[in-house]
């Protein structure tokens, strides 16, 4: 517990982690500001803006339900099988009954998807601009499968795309320089040997590192994920609206910040395990950047079996509560089509993590440490 504690105090205690964190506040402080300058007036005449929307939805969602009952009558429904079970309910219910399922569901149309002014909606924070993020969020978490030359094909869903789960992704990067520098400043200062001189049981020491850097760098992952969301949604009650935020955004708000949180953790996790196996806090940031900016163009040009193992798209999946993807071979062309959900990549996520701290275990207790 005492080592535990002192890394902890280590990690918390050293001038990178506060400087890290002051500098993206500040960008995140900047680009509100930014965006302060850019948003509509809060003062417009909202009633009005909201009739005209709500009327455009919901012609929207007539025409879209008249659509579906056309192609169900003339035997093209099947392009909507396995998405809602569409043409069983159409046999089972009144043109009533069916057309108000489908306004609720398949052929949803929220009025702010009409709103033609810049009002900065704080649901962009998670996700789309919406007035009912419930049944925003519902529609968009159903399978998405349609039909392909006789062949059955199911998409993936993209998951949550807002401004928070996209920049999770550069948090991960900070995640990255911190947890290579955590244990790299140790060899290049030469501190590893005065620490194995106090505590000799290196799996110890390493094990110890890899929780206290992990829960530090998911605390700080979610503290200024959290910050983020505080600022925006600041600018959303002063020049913006927060119109839509129901239960179910809050829940997804806490759920974003805890996967984004695991994610930064793990890629601390990581990073440090190279720079245990390089001895180098630059070998580390260099393999792991250099790998996120070339393994795309690798996996399109000759590895395209590797999609659903490759690392930092399942960490997006992950973050987003998104879908995974890979390659089928469909009609004689190669096609991304759904291959895994979130929490299967996250757990990929995670054994790449595990996998690189057992290299570092072992690197790190058969090798001199000068």
């Amino acid at each position: 517990m005492r080592l535990f504690t002192t890394e902890l105090r280590r990690f918390w205690g050293r001038r990178i982690t506060w400087g890290i964190a002051i500098v993206v506040s500040m960008f995140i402080v900047f680009a509100v500001a930014i965006t302060f300058t850019q948003v509509g007036d809060p003062d417009i005449d909202r009633s009005q803006q909201r009739e005209r929307a709500e009327r455009d939805a919901a012609r929207n969602t007539e025409s879209c339900s008249d659509s579906v009952l056309f192609d169900l009558e003339n035997g093209n429904g099947d392009q909507f099988e396995g998405e809602s079970e569409l043409r069983s309910l159409y046999e089972e219910l009144s043109e009533e009954e069916f057309r108000e399922y489908l306004a609720q569901g398949f052929c949803y149309s929220d009025p702010a998807w009409f709103t033609d002014d810049n009002t900065f909606y704080a649901s962009i924070l998670l996700g789309e601009q919406t007035s009912d993020w419930s049944a925003s969020r519902t529609s968009s978490n159903e399978p998405i499968t349609y039909r392909q030359g006789g062949t059955e094909i199911r998409e993936a869903r993209p998951g949550l795309t807002g401004i928070l789960p996209s920049i999770s992704v550069f948090f991960l990067v900070i995640a990255v320089v911190i947890g290579a520098s955590f244990v790299g400043a140790e060899y290049k200062f030469g501190t590893v040997e005065n620490l194995l001189l106090w505590e000799p049981r290196r799996t110890r020491v390493l094990l110890t590192k890899f929780a206290a850097g992990f829960l530090s760098s998911a605390a700080l992952t979610a503290a200024v994920l959290m910050f983020a969301f505080v600022v925006f949604y600041l600018l959303a009650l002063v020049k913006g609206s927060t119109d839509g935020l129901d239960g179910q955004f809050w829940s997804d708000l806490v759920a974003t910040l805890f996967r984004s949180g695991l994610a930064g953790g793990l890629f601390f996790i990581l990073a440090m395990s190279v720079a245990v196996i390089a001895r180098n806090t630059t070998a580390s940031v260099g393999i792991i950047l250099g790998w996120f900016v070339i393994s795309n163009i690798v996996i399109e040009v000759a590895a395209k079996w590797f999609r659903p193992w490759e690392l930092f798209s399942n960490a997006t999946a992950f973050i987003a509560q998104g879908d995974a993807t890979k390659y089928e071979k469909i009609n004689g062309f190669d096609q991304s089509v759904f291959s895994h959900g979130y929490l299967v990549a996250g757990l990929i996520v995670a054994v790449w993590a595990a996998v690189f701290a057992t290299f570092a275990m072992l690197a790190f207790n058969r090798r001199d440490v000068d």
